[in-house]
């Protein structure tokens, strides 16, 4: 006990600082253990754009008649809209007037249909955009067939006046179809 007294009397700092060393030592010992590691990964992420297009069996006009109009007359028309891609798509359908200035198609009556379903009815000058379905490709692809029906009603409580005023009169209208593929449409 004298000897320890000794030694922690007279070299206490030696003795501390070899015990602070030892300590030391002994913790990178026993934090060194060994690890283990593991790695794996996930090659080749390649992403790639997909086609939206459009077909249409009609580009030009879907009424083709050179027969004139009257009251009590009906045109008709199809159109086949494909998407021709690879991605589904949001398919819909504007009318805008090219020319209309004596406002006949104020008189003129539309029904727009896919088989029988009405996607649109009322007069053509008041048609708006018209949201349409969501295509999805099916194999090469999907189309919808639309039938285009313009009629001039012959109603005798309308006064012939209203309906003589629009003799000779024109009006040109365009129907657009636009397809919009974006991360909403499922």
């Amino acid at each position: 006990m004298k000897r320890m007294k000794f030694l922690f009397g007279q070299r206490r700092m030696q003795v501390l600082l070899t015990l602070a060393v030892l300590l030391l030592a002994a913790s990178v010992v026993i934090g060194s253990g060994a690890n283990f590691t593991s790695q794996s990964a996930n090659p080749s992420n390649v992403f790639t754009a997909g086609n939206l297009t459009m077909g249409n069996d009609v580009p030009g006009a879907i009424f083709v008649s050179t027969a004139k109009m009257r009251p009590g007359d009906v045109r008709s028309g199809t159109v086949t809209i494909s998407n021709t891609g690879d991605v589904p798509g949001q398919f819909s359908l504007t009318k805008t007037a090219s020319s209309d200035p004596d406002n006949l198609g104020a008189r003129l009556d539309l029904l727009i249909k896919e088989g029988s379903t009405t996607i649109y009815t009322g007069k053509l000058s008041a048609m708006g955009a018209q949201d349409l379905l969501i295509w999805q490709p099916t194999g090469a692809t999907s189309s919808h067939t639309y039938t285009f029906t313009v009629t001039w009603p012959n109603n005798p409580l309308t006064s012939d006046a209203a309906d003589t005023a629009l003799m000779g009169k024109t009006c040109t209208y365009r129907f657009d179809w636009t397809a919009i593929a974006n991360s909403t449409i499922d």
